[in-house]
């Protein structure tokens, strides 16, 4: 038996055999092809940041440690690598040698191996590097060096490193002391992006802590605070009821001894306006729509009245020429937001408030803040800072018509001569700032991921230290507003820019002049055009208060929507305007809907006379009373009761007027004619036909079946009852009937049976 096994199994082992050298072919096939289908890493396959984890590396750290961020924008998942950190030896010269070429022999610091990465996710993994590897002793002067992060042969990405050791940060040959570069900051305090009026009370609760922490960082680094007048003009509008820590901050800032100085309302860009042909400034209408939410003591002083002559926030911001509007375009085209007016749970039409000089009992009633008093603030000299790049002699003129001669220019927009940031131009003086430093700055604050904003921290770090050594003239850094304001925490930016040894912040008075021409610019064709649309939109939006309680609201609402629109924060790099208009015209457009019937596809009258329910709609942000008036559409319609004077909407909702209809046709089409007007008559806002399908006939044959029926119930009842009534006086002459033949049958019985006694 054992024989006869060894024999079987043979054949069968020599088929496995056989098998597994026609499927080893088969299965390195199946792998080279997983290969060739293996994405491969370049910089369109993959998004790849890297940067020290610290700005600075010190004499003491016992490590290096940077982080690497792999993404993966494709749709097939990047293969398992390796990453590898190389660093070129030589210091930089220059701040252009930030991005020089990387050299082809640097030395190796250290790699890390990093899984695959899934379609359309990222990993971060942190590659140490110990000290022992950097070619860095306690005697090497401090500098900038270039590492390099790179994926396979073709991905890569260079980063600054900081080096500063225990010797002086000057080159070799330099002076014992270590060399420095004045930095003059100017720090924004402004609203986010996605406030686009003014601040709710919830939302200035949220926003406080932040500015206070800016301010307290910009006093010490002796910066110029740029101020969004919402943030002044937000709080006070609440009066009393301001979150009691905003109220703090706003004295803290009214005595702050900083120099400051107002944007224009909303950080509006005047180059903008001036490129659409203005002759002066936009500003603010009304702020009641806010203000109409705050309590206000009658002994209250909210701001200082200004000046006579000046307008809205112009002590020390834009100041506007006698018509402040923007002129009319013919444009149909408009641009929206998805905003609301406040946002603030209580009514949206309660009352204006009292009017000036008002009395209670002899005591004074307290008022509402005038908008000169919202926007009043104290300050040396009125400023413009237009958007980075776009200023040309347009704008200057522009602003010297709103008698504003001081203004804050990029250094893209100037052709510098010589000297320090502070020079004189034909039209006034201007500031000077650096591009590349507020680039840097952008980066730190804005970017989507840690990483890149730790890269932006560590290229600001090394520019800044590149400067010093080079005996760079003095710098300003004009932190981006809108970067400031959606920024989680931009004290801290400037809290690390002050922990430089080689900054010295310095006032932007204290900075040396200089001399330098403007270079012109313009703003982008199809920005300009969207914002031209926009404005042509204002007036049709602001004529649509004739039907609010308030129409000031609407008006002063409009106005601040679209001053928020020309933010210099929409011109920004890698903003996209075409969205951001998008949004506004998209809100312009239910806006415009103002007060309306909101119409049904057909309406079943079934009956000669009944109560038609009209639906009215109010697409505003604030309450409406309007005039409704119905009218039949043909004469198989009367209407009883055509007019509904002064009906109240609530905003945004909805109110139903029962219109008294009747039908003189058992049958047909028609329809009633709504029409809503102001309560003035001067403004109509709707017109438009509800389609009705006239069943009358309907109700008359319902009611002959139900008639039928009714009477087919009573005759059965009527039946019923005569029925069972036969049959009870059937059955009790039965019982009679039987009861007398029991009765004889017993005297027969007692006849029969006597005689047989």
């Amino acid at each position: 038996m054992p024989s006869v096994s060894r024999f079987r199994a043979r054949p069968l082992l020599a088929a496995v055999f056989a098998l597994g050298l026609l499927g080893a072919p088969a299965a390195g096939g199946t792998a080279a092809a997983a290969a060739d289908d293996a994405v491969e890493l370049t910089p369109a396959t993959v998004d790849l940041f890297a940067s020290p984890r610290e700005p600075v590396l010190h004499d003491d750290d016992s490590e290096l440690q940077i982080d690497v961020l792999v993404g993966n924008p494709g749709e097939q998942p990047l293969p398992e690598t390796a990453v590898e950190v190389t660093l070129d030896p030589r210091p930089l010269e220059t701040i252009d040698d930030l991005d020089g070429v990387f050299p082809e022999h640097p030395i190796e610091l250290a790699d890390a191996q990093i899984g695959a990465t899934a379609a359309e996710t990222d990993q971060r993994v942190t590659v140490t590097v110990p000290r022992d590897r950097l070619p860095f002793t306690s005697a090497t002067e401090s500098g900038v060096y270039l590492l390099r992060v790179a994926l396979g042969a073709e991905a890569d990405v260079t980063v600054p490193l900081v080096w500063q050791g225990a010797a002086s940060t000057g080159r070799a040959g330099a002076s014992a002391e270590a060399p420095s570069v004045r930095l003059g900051t100017i720090v924004p305090i402004v609203l986010p992006s996605d406030i686009f009026t003014l601040p709710t009370r919830s939302q200035l609760e949220e926003l406080t802590p932040g500015w206070s922490d800016l301010l307290d960082e910009a006093r010490a680094a002796q910066a110029t605070l740029a101020i969004d007048p919402r943030v002044i003009a937000g709080i006070r509008a609440y009066g009393d009821e301001a979150p009691e820590p905003a109220r703090q901050f706003l004295a803290r800032l009214e005595a702050s001894t900083l120099s400051s100085f107002l944007l224009q309302f909303a950080d509006a860009d005047p180059s903008a306006q001036a490129d659409l042909g203005f002759t002066a400034l936009m500003q603010p209408t009304s702020l009641d729509f806010v203000t109409r939410f705050g309590s206000f003591s009658a002994d209250d002083d909210t701001g200082d009245d200004t000046d006579a002559g000046e307008t809205p926030g112009s002590s020390a911001g834009e100041q506007g020429g006698d018509d402040a509007d923007p002129p009319a375009s013919d444009d149909a085209t408009n641009t929206g937001d998805g905003t609301s007016p406040g946002d603030e749970p209580a009514s949206q039409g309660g009352d204006a408030g009292p009017t000036e000089g008002d009395q209670s009992d002899g005591e004074p009633v307290p008022t509402q803040p005038t908008l000169e008093q919202l926007l009043s603030w104290d300050a040396t000299a009125a400023v413009a800072w237009p958007a980075e790049g776009s200023a040309d002699q347009g704008t200057l003129e522009l602003l010297r018509l709103a008698n504003i001669d001081a203004f804050v220019l990029d250094s893209d927009n100037i052709d510098r001569a010589s000297g320090g940031p502070r020079v004189s131009l034909e039209q006034g003086s201007a500031l000077i700032t650096d591009a590349a430093l507020a680039d840097a700055a952008r980066t730190a604050l804005s970017a989507p991921n840690e990483v890149q904003r730790a890269a932006g921290v560590s290229r600001l770090s090394a520019h800044l230290l590149l400067a010093a050594q080079n005996g760079s003239e003095d710098l300003v850094l004009g932190l981006d507003r809108g970067a400031v304001g959606d920024a989680e925490d931009p004290a801290l930016l400037v809290e690390q820019l002050r922990a430089l040894d080689w900054v010295a912040p310095t006032g932007i008075a204290d900075l040396d002049e200089g001399e330098a021409l403007l270079r012109g610019s313009d703003t982008l064709e199809e920005r300009r055009e969207l914002l031209r649309a926009a404005v042509g939109r204002e007036s049709s939006v602001s004529e649509l208060g004739a039907v609010l309680v308030h129409p000031e609201y609407l008006s002063g609402y409009q106005r601040a929507r679209l001053l928020e629109l020309f933010a210099t924060r929409h011109a920004a790099p890698g903003v996209d305007f075409d969205e951001v208009a998008s949004r506004y015209r998209e809100r312009d457009a239910e806006l415009l809907e103002g007060v309306r019937a909101i119409t049904t596809e057909r309406m079943q009258l079934v009956g000669a006379t009944t109560r038609v329910p009209v639906q009215l709609h109010n697409s505003l942000p604030f309450e409406a009373v309007v005039d409704v008036q119905v009218v039949p559409a043909s004469a198989a319609l009367a209407v009883q009761e055509p007019r509904f004077a002064s009906v109240a909407v609530p905003a945004e909702g909805n109110e139903r007027v029962l219109v008294p209809v009747h039908s003189r046709l058992s049958s047909g089409e028609s329809g009633l004619v709504v029409t809503v007007a102001a309560t003035s008559g001067d403004l109509t806002v709707f017109t438009g036909t509800l389609p009705i399908s006239i069943r009358s006939g309907v109700e008359t044959i319902a009611l002959v079946v139900l008639g039928a029926l009714a009477s087919l119930l009573l005759g059965f009842g009527i039946w019923r009852s005569v029925r069972r009534r036969r049959r009870a006086s059937a059955l009790a002459r039965s019982g009679t009937a039987g009861g007398e033949a029991d009765d004889s049958g017993q005297r027969a019985g007692a006849r029969v049976t006597a005689p047989a006694e």
